[in-house]
């Protein structure tokens, strides 16, 4: 007899029908769990033979790598094994990426503020750090933001304006924005410090225009401040009114308006005054006459017509004159004397006598 042994060996690997293939999800946030192990369970897709006996896949994933934010990536080796320990191998990467922007869940928005006067600093600062109460987020990492502002707007006053733009960041550099404008206004008036003052004035019979026009360039005495810029004055004043002589008055409007165009008013009256009686430059002078018989009237009459001889002025105004005689007293015969008072009276009813 003679014996051998008939044996039917396995030495061939399975073959690899469907090679492994690369997967790539967006980012979750949560390390995509559900779909990396539904990838591993399909072994990347790929599938294999063996013309001997049944296949059994394994894997050597670990862990992801730590990419932005909650990204990373892991390559696999899937290994398809026979019954008889015959491998082969097929390869690919589960790749977690984030190429989405955060979401901006509130817009920035627009704020005014009253202009003080010094850039509002304090409430611009709080806009921007506030990123215009803006808020944004992201599914698979934090948000960092920035700002594009550089320098207010020059208007008038301390005032202007910024439109910013607000830019939200993840970790993996994708970005969205919102934009919105701070605005500095000026809609007060200035204050008025110190209230126009009434000026009166004794006549000089010229309108009294040195007086009047500095009383006017000094706004009537007035002062005001205004927190946000200069204040320029202003004044309504067109002419004296009409009174007696040279005398008058004007109620004056004096304006303060800041350079946004704010204005308030303040007002007083600006008078001119007559209580200076006349001046009696020469006084009245006796006369004695021969007497005529006739109560000698016409040197009488021509004494007082010419006032008993007195002169007088007055800076304001004319001189009216007006005397108190009535008659003469009964002397011998057909003489006498009176004493006559008389008045010099101005245009504004002062007046003054000799006698």
């Amino acid at each position: 007899t003679t014996s051998a042994t008939f044996t039917v060996q396995d030495i061939i690997a399975p073959n690899i029908d469907t090679a492994a293939a690369n997967a790539t999800v967006q980012c979750d946030g949560q390390g995509n769990t559900e779909a990396l192990q539904a990838w591993l369970s399909s072994n990347g897709g790929a599938a294999a033979s063996d013309t001997c006996s049944g296949v059994t896949w394994t894997n050597n994933f670990d862990a992801l790598s730590d990419g932005c934010g909650n990204t990373g990536s892991a390559t696999v080796i899937f290994t398809a094994t026979d019954s008889c320990g015959n491998t082969s191998t097929t390869s690919a990467t589960f790749t977690i990426e984030d190429t989405t922007a955060p979401t901006i869940d509130t817009a920035a928005a627009n704020a005014t503020v009253q202009c003080d006067g010094q850039g509002n600093t304090e409430a611009l600062q709080a806009w921007l750090s506030s990123n215009g109460g803006a808020t944004a987020s992201d599914v698979c990492s934090n948000v960092t933001w920035t700002n594009s502002f550089d320098a207010l707007s020059d208007g008038c006053g301390n005032t202007g304006s910024a439109t910013v733009t607000f830019t939200a960041t993840d970790d993996c550099g994708n970005a969205t924005t919102t934009s919105a404008t701070f605005t500095i206004e000026d809609t007060t008036a200035p204050t008025i410090d110190t209230a126009a003052a009434n000026a009166t004035v004794q006549c000089d019979g010229q309108g009294n225009t040195e007086a009047l026009q500095a009383w006017l360039s000094s706004n009537g005495g007035a002062t005001a401040s205004d927190v946000c810029s200069n204040v320029t004055w202003t004044n309504s004043f067109d002419a004296l009114s009409d009174g007696c002589g040279n005398t008058g008055s004007a109620t004056v409007t004096f304006t303060a308006t800041d350079d946004c165009g704010n204005a308030t008013t303040t007002s007083a009256t600006f008078t001119i005054e007559d209580t200076t009686a006349p001046t009696i430059d020469t006084a009245a002078a006796n006369a004695t006459v021969q007497c005529d018989g006739q109560g000698n009237t016409e040197a009488l009459q021509a004494w007082l017509s010419s006032n008993g001889g007195a002169t007088a002025s007055d800076v304001c105004s004319n001189v009216t004159w007006t005397n108190s005689f009535d008659a003469l007293s009964d002397g011998c015969g057909n003489t006498g004397s009176a004493t006559v008072t008389f008045t010099a009276t101005d245009d504004c009813g002062n007046a003054t006598t000799t006698s």
